[in-house]
């Protein structure tokens, strides 16, 4: 938190339009990445895929869901909600007492030849995630976790680089993710704190509605 802007300027932000580019090398597919974010727990995200068209998941009043042409519209459950309600979670860097009941470095481990602590973390359900920080400046290099899928467990691991300053905090705006056989990469161009965000941009879709009131019995 020090290293990447400290604590208050964390809290001045209570709102975040981040915009990028996704890509999938190997199966030569390219688009763009917007999430939107507001304190403390909504979360809605849109990925534009061309052929594949729109991904999108969100976080709202304790839902978690996902809907895009190849799975339709889901609620997620068990250690997947979780899973996204700790995603969601506003200034979470700021929270991680909260998140994680849990945090012990165990040792020391190198990443790209960069030296760092190599640190354990385990949240209140769901299964621990490993995050590396170079010793050198502190900043995370490295996650690797265990995601929960409608496929099940995939073992994920996520390497973050070329720290920019978006309004007195630090982000990684290159990632390079490897979820089993698969790999992304996501470059991010911007990251909006003072953007007004709608209330309805968080509200949940129809379908997904459809789905939440059946499962209560509605």
């Amino acid at each position: 938190v020090e290293v990447t802007g400290g604590k208050a300027a964390y809290e001045k932000h209570i709102r975040e339009i981040l915009t990028g580019t996704i890509s999938f090398p190997e199966q030569g597919l390219s688009g763009k990445l917007t999430r939107y974010a507001m304190a403390p727990d909504k979360e809605y995200s849109v990925v534009e895929l061309g052929p594949l068209g729109k991904i999108e998941s969100g976080f709202n009043n304790g839902v978690a869901w996902e809907k895009s042409a190849i799975l339709g519209p889901r609620v997620k459950s068990g250690d997947e909600k979780e899973q996204a309600a700790r995603e969601a979670r506003f200034n979470a860097q700021v929270e991680w007492r909260a998140i994680f009941p849990k945090v012990e470095t165990t040792g020391s481990e190198s990443v790209n030849g960069e030296d760092c602590y190599k640190v354990v973390l385990t949240p209140a359900t769901g299964k621990p995630e490993t995050q590396f920080y170079s010793k050198k400046s502190g900043l995370l290099l490295k996650t690797a976790a265990t995601a929960v899928s409608p496929m099940g467990e995939v073992a994920v691991e996520v390497e973050v680089s070329e720290y920019k300053n978006f309004d007195g905090i630090l982000y990684p705006t290159r990632s390079k993710q490897k979820a089993g056989a698969q790999q992304l990469d996501i470059t991010i161009t911007d990251v909006s704190t003072d953007q007004a965000v709608p209330a309805e941009r968080f509200e949940l879709p129809a379908e997904i509605k459809t789905l939440v009131e059946k499962a209560s019995g509605r």
